[in-house]
């Protein structure tokens, strides 16, 4: 059914025989769909190079894919660091115990440097999240010490997990900020950044 509304509207705007490649996410009905609209097309001799540049995958959607695969890997450390928050989010008594936690240990933050809150739904609001915990990771140790309700503190072995996990996220996210910033994010935007990303995964396999 996909296909065939596809084809349709090629054949309403005239750029049926004009067409070189289609980006889709990786549904598998988008498979099926690209599969069949490509050998309709290739029946009538309508795509260059055999077809073989036809289906492009959406880059912004397999790099998502790709740090969803890597978050996994630290979920517990981002259970704790987001109920910290939520704690000291939690009240006023609660924000005013946590400053001046800050003011003992971590003197030199800016007042700007707020804590992030993350939604669990997207992905790059999660990294925000671990970058401002990470700036006041000492004061959620001072927070520990004296505040015995506070029982979601990450262990050290936890902390460093979410500092590395939180490094080999930083291209990411600039990536996916510069996806997110145009209205039309194409290849000469997006494919040296992508390059880059390929290497950077590579040294640090």
């Amino acid at each position: 059914v996909l296909c065939e509304i596809v084809l349709e509207l090629l054949s309403d705007w005239g750029i049926q025989h004009k067409i070189f490649s289609i980006t889709l996410d990786n549904a598998s009905s988008n498979d099926k769909m690209q599969d069949d609209l490509k050998a309709k097309l290739m029946e009538k001799g309508y795509l260059l190079s055999s077809g073989d540049h036809f289906h492009v995958r959406c880059a912004a959607h397999t790099l998502n894919l790709i740090v969803k695969y890597g978050l996994k890997a630290i979920d517990d450390c981002i259970v704790k660091i987001r109920e910290s928050v939520k704690y000291v989010k939690g009240s006023e008594s609660k924000k005013l115990l946590f400053h001046r936690c800050v003011k003992r240990v971590v003197p030199v933050i800016k007042e700007t440097k707020a804590l992030w809150l993350d939604v669990p739904t997207r992905w790059n609001s999660t990294y925000y999240m671990l970058d401002r915990a990470l700036i006041y990771r000492r004061a959620f140790k001072e927070l520990y010490l004296a505040d015995p309700l506070y029982m979601s503190f990450p262990t050290d072995e936890e902390w460093e997990r979410v500092a590395r996990i939180h490094e080999l996220l930083g291209p990411f996210c600039d990536i996916t900020d510069m996806f997110s910033g145009s209205e039309y994010p194409t290849a000469n935007l997006y494919f040296e950044n992508v390059w880059k990303i390929d290497m950077f995964l590579k040294e640090q396999s």
